[in-house]
């Protein structure tokens, strides 16, 4: 079966006064469909310009993506961006990084295709990551009305006829004695049934009318609601699928794995998306037809959104979608990030260290909400930490980074039951564990030395400066990734030529 997202040799770089750094330096790893893949090392190893490189978030300048192909469902992420970023000698022989602005500006626009809708991610710090001048429930929608605007559409043009148990609903809501209570229904029976809220609240707050005068008036509201915008909806709807198919056979096409088919198949979707497009473009010049055509989209939007708040466990999603980002604590803006994520239902999502800044009571709940996500949802997730205690509770399999290499790749319990590399065998060392009875003296476990400076790393292996088994080949030479078994890879010539370390340690070692 092949993989959902295969790495293959990437290799990222970032020029800087000094030189170039090589942060990814041929980074290689697969995820399988519904897999959870943990990416784990210490702190400037490489992990999260792996994840940028993923997301092609890698700013440019000072870095770029060097070499390497990142396939996703038969894609290659990277197909087209081969001259987007040249190094040059400047002035005094320094390195300078020259861009080809149109080639990264298309680059980019077939990837804002890509990212939110197939691929997401949740980032380190959501106090940075969201716009703090716009509402959270804003934000969120804003992805599905430009990454879901088929599905949005979809649901409003299949929209059902009102029905006697919406109408009953509507009555609790008229009548109920509690004022908070009949809020929360009004808002319940708009969500259930797409009409605005405004102009149902406005139903309910005339006076002088009867409750089958104010049934009737729902009805009637729920048949303008559902005819009124229906060419624009198709219209929108039909964009998004030229749009979609287009981009998609153009990446198949730069993958150079389609066929005259794609390619004919590709001009036709792109020349009918441009001429629906001039339609779309006028329509939406005019600000008012704008304001009136895009409404239902955005509040179908916005119950998809409040959908969303409630399934990341947010209390008074209501409340939530009109606060702005520093008045939510940040476990709530980490929620927040989480529902953006998941608002589009991506294939895969990609979580950057997402409990870091937290408390250990706000990370111990969000943590059980990503696997219980990961139970609904059946995403792939690459999950990025320097925490093997957040490895072993949710992950199937665990990559081990150092110094911007992958050293080691196994199912989570054969890597904490039986590491094979030196530096995977000092991570599951340092880890405290308060069964064992240590004096109190005793200086707890490191690995010694520092992480290298990937300006001038060491020439052979990048971690036998450190390493306690180390002889003279490795510092010469640099071991491959290497498979051990059948589900196990290790860059490490203890394990080289089918030898095994217990058994046949060289000499010296």
């Amino acid at each position: 079966m092949s993989p959902l997202l295969s790495v293959q040799g990437l290799q990222t770089e970032f020029l800087t006064p000094r030189g170039v750094i090589r942060a990814a330096d041929g980074v290689d790893f697969d995820i399988q469909e519904g897999e959870v893949l943990g990416l784990v090392g210490e702190s400037g190893c490489g992990k999260s310009v792996t994840a940028l490189s993923i997301m092609y978030l890698i700013p440019t300048p000072p870095g770029r993506i060097a070499s390497g192909a990142i396939w996703f469902r038969g894609i290659n992420l990277l197909a087209g961006s081969e001259n987007e970023a040249t190094v040059r000698r400047g002035l005094g022989g320094k390195p300078k990084l020259v861009r080809n602005d149109t080639a990264l500006r298309r680059h980019r626009a077939r990837m804002a295709k890509i990212r939110g809708r197939e691929v997401s991610m949740i980032f380190q710090e959501p106090m940075s990551s969201l716009n703090p001048v716009l509402p959270v429930g804003y934000q969120i929608a804003e992805v599905l009305i430009y990454q879901r605007r088929k599905v949005i559409c979809d649901r409003l043009l299949a929209r059902r006829e009102i029905t006697d148990e919406d109408l009953e609903l509507f009555k609790e809501a008229v009548t109920h004695p509690d004022a908070a209570q009949r809020e929360r229904l009004l808002a319940d029976f708009c969500l259930q049934t797409a009409l605005p809220v405004e102009k149902v609240a406005a139903i309910i707050d005339r006076s002088g009318l009867q409750m089958e005068e104010r049934l009737a008036r729902i009805r009637r509201l729920s048949e303008r609601t559902k005819t009124r915008h229906a060419w624009f909806l198709r219209l929108a709807r039909e964009l998004d699928v030229l749009e979609s198919e287009w981009i998609t056979r153009e990446w198949r096409v730069l993958s150079g794995v389609a066929s005259s088919e794609d390619d004919r198949r590709r001009l036709a979707a792109q020349a009918q998306f441009r001429s629906r497009q001039a339609l779309f473009r006028l329509v939406m010049s005019i600000p008012v037809l704008r304001r009136i055509l895009m409404r239902p989209i955005e509040e179908e939007a916005r119950r998809r959104v409040l959908e969303q708040l409630k399934n990341v466990r947010i209390s008074e999603p209501h409340k939530v979608y009109n606060e702005y980002p520093h008045e939510l604590s940040g476990g709530m803006q980490q929620r927040v990030m989480i529902a953006m994520a998941l608002a589009c239902d991506p294939a895969l999502m990609i979580a950057d260290e997402p409990t870091t800044s937290l408390d250990v009571t706000t990370q111990a709940q969000i943590l059980t909400l990503v696997r219980d996500l990961r139970e609904r949802i059946h995403s792939s997730i690459l999950y990025i930490t320097h925490d093997l205690a957040v490895i072993a509770e949710l992950c199937d399999r665990v990559a081990v980074m150092y110094a911007g290499k992958i050293v080691e790749e196994a199912p989570v319990g054969d890597l904490f039951a039986h590491p094979l590399h030196p530096y995977t065998e000092g991570l599951l060392e340092s880890i405290v564990s308060l069964d064992k009875e240590v004096p109190t003296d005793a200086p707890l476990p490191t690995i010694a030395g520092t992480v290298p400076d990937l300006l001038s790393p060491p020439s052979g292996c990048r971690f036998h400066p450190r390493c306690k088994y180390a002889f003279a080949r490795c510092k010469t030479e640099e071991p491959r990734l290497l498979p051990q078994g059948e589900s196990r890879r290790v860059a490490c010539f203890l394990y080289e030529e089918g030898g095994s370390r217990a058994t046949e340690r060289p000499a010296g070692a």
